[in-house]
């Protein structure tokens, strides 16, 4: 089993990193020749909400070997915490290394990462060299333990079933929604995502002192499959609703800081699933997906 790579985009792992750090405290990456999966199983996260996402090699990396017998894919776990602090150090937008200081990163950093072993434990150990901020040549290292998931740990996890969708709608800009969101959440505990086939996406914050909906229109609705055109239409002015905990919709909205277009789908009375694409739709260089089980609430 063998893994080396240079990283050829700290700071957007360092994003996706963050993302997933917001719901869970370790991670598993499915690493493949042409794929890095990012998964957060439901029992990991404090308030259910599941990641599912694949992004491609070339988003990430360069110079990328990969081999294992088990069709060249290594399966890892590790925790969000230690790769954040390893990233933050290479990554030069947080601000340059100073000589008394190491808190901030190394500019023009050049990162390599492997899989290595310490005795019996498994390591990833990334090289990172760059310069300071009075341009003297630096060089850093970091170990943080990994561990190789089994072929019986990899078979339990498994992407949530969901119903087909009701509806599918492109979201407003996703740190606009969260602050929006925030503002909900000292408000009541839930919140009711609501959309139609108009482009009409209404949020609902209730509670006993308060019913306060903030809406968007005119949103990009995307096109149906062929399938379910075969299905008679709704009205267009047809809401379709879930409700979800605010708590863990805020924490999916921290994906802002990847940033690209982001799409909601609504499986009325069972999840909220969103879909955060890196870069432009159609060209996408991954997509991370978060499944946001719904709450039954009293109306």
């Amino acid at each position: 089993m063998r893994f080396r790579t240079g990283i050829s985009n700290v700071a957007l792992l360092h994003k996706i990193t963050r993302s997933l750090a917001a719901l869970a405290r370790s991670c598993v990456i499915r690493l493949s020749p042409d794929q890095v999966h990012f998964i957060v199983p439901g029992n990991e996260s404090s308030t259910g909400v599941q990641v599912w996402s694949q992004v491609k090699v070339a988003t990430l990396f360069d110079a990328y070997k990969i081999e294992s017998n088990a069709n060249n894919e290594i399966w890892v776990e590790l925790h969000l915490d230690s790769l954040l602090k390893v990233l933050r150090s290479a990554d030069s937008s947080v601000g340059s290394i100073t000589e008394s200081k190491s808190t901030a990163a190394l500019t023009e950093s050049d990162v390599t990462l492997k899989l290595n072993k310490k005795g019996q434990q498994p390591i990833w150990a990334f090289e990172i060299r760059g310069y300071t901020a009075q341009r003297k040549p630096m060089s850093i290292t970091h170990e943080i333990p990994v561990k190789i998931l089994s072929p019986k740990r990899q078979a339990e996890l498994n992407e949530p079933l969901c119903p087909q969708p009701d509806i599918h709608v492109v979201l407003p800009n996703l740190l606009e929604l969260r602050n929006i969101v925030s503002r909900l959440s000292h408000l009541a505990d839930d919140v009711k995502v609501s959309a139609n086939h108009e482009g009409r996406l209404e949020l609902t914050a209730k509670s006993s002192r308060v019913n306060l909906t903030t809406t968007w229109n005119e949103l990009n609705v995307p096109t149906a499959n062929s399938n379910e055109e075969e299905q008679p239409l709704p009205p267009p002015d047809h809401m379709f609703t879930v409700s979800v905990a605010i708590k863990g919709f805020l924490k999916f909205l921290t994906s802002h800081l990847v940033g690209g277009t982001a799409i909601a789908c609504i499986c009325e009375d069972h999840c909220l699933i969103a879909y955060v694409y890196i870069g432009e739709l159609n060209e996408a260089g991954g997509v991370l997906t978060f499944f946001i089980p719904a709450k039954i609430t009293d109306d």
